[in-house]
């Protein structure tokens, strides 16, 4: 939360010491693993008479990905100038032939915040939240297998989200069944008040002559192989998100569109961290109290 920021009790801030700390901290809650085990105390309220009870681990691979979560705006640019570190630009995603990835990004960073700093598409925030959820299962000792059990088990919601969350080629949600993301992405099947959706083949082969009606449709066409790659889903929502008021923007979807597998992308970037550990020990320290 920047600074001059307040809020009312319903929501509980912790402050602390060293920023670097902070951020660490931060990065450890994004995780699946804390929290199951903010899940397991069976407890209503979350205070830091829970939050104090949860582990607490320096790494040096966690910080790049947590900030690069969190600082979205100019507001954050002090604590990324406090916080950077040149090492951040080492580092790259346990993916690197994904081209849904920006390939780039780590090697980019820069000590002064620019927008670019920021991890801004849909898949890409996944990827980073995936390969934190693995940073943090590794340093406190559990196995992969315990890793994709706790995701299993106690997250059946968030696996049903998965299951029917689609990417673009860019990593940009084209659609998901998630309650939590309602309005992103097309409609499952587009109602009389819904805008157009026009579909663009690519190669100048000229624009489908009708509206496509929803997702479904466009998911036949990519099954049955008559949607090129390349081909350009358009349409134009209200966004209301921005000082100034209501505007019209385009959305634009670049097909293929993928699925993406969280066991499966815990089990691949398990492998790379841990031959990366072997190959080059990060700086880590672990306090369990």
């Amino acid at each position: 939360m920047p600074p001059s920021l307040a809020h009312v009790h319903t929501v509980l801030s912790l402050s602390f010491k060293r920023t670097s700390d902070l951020a660490q901290f931060t990065g450890i809650t994004h995780s699946v693993v804390a929290d199951f085990f903010v899940k397991s105390t069976g407890l209503a309220d979350l205070y830091d008479s829970t939050l104090s009870r949860l582990p607490f681990f320096e790494s040096s691979r966690l910080l790049p990905r947590t900030l690069a979560l969190n600082c979205l705006t100019t507001h954050y640019a002090p604590l990324w100038a406090e916080l950077f570190d040149p090492a951040f630009t080492a580092e790259v995603w346990a993916q690197p032939d994904n081209p849904r990835l920006p390939q780039d990004f780590f090697r980019d960073l820069t000590p002064d915040w620019q927008r670019h700093c920021a991890l801004r598409s849909d898949y890409a925030r996944r990827m980073a939240l995936v390969e934190i959820d693995v940073l943090v299962a590794q340093e406190l000792g559990l196995t992969l297998a315990e890793l994709q059990l706790i995701y299993r088990v106690q997250f059946p919601v968030m696996r049903q989200y998965e299951r029917d969350t689609w990417y673009d080629q860019n990593g940009r949600i084209v659609f998901t069944n998630s309650k939590g993301l309602v309005g992103v992405g097309l409609p499952r099947k587009r109602g009389k008040k819904d805008p157009e959706i026009t579909l663009t083949l690519p190669n100048g082969l000229g624009k489908i002559p009708r509206p496509i009606q929803g997702w479904e449709e466009l998911r036949q066409l990519q099954e049955s192989g008559d949607l090129p790659d390349g081909s350009v889903v358009t349409t134009t929502v209200t966004d209301d998100t921005l000082p100034g008021g209501p505007r019209k923007v385009e959305r634009r979807y670049t097909a293929p569109f993928a699925l993406a597998n969280r066991e499966e992308d815990y089990k691949i970037a398990w492998a790379f961290f841990e031959a990366r550990r072997t190959a080059t020990p990060e700086t880590s320290t672990v306090n369990p109290s």
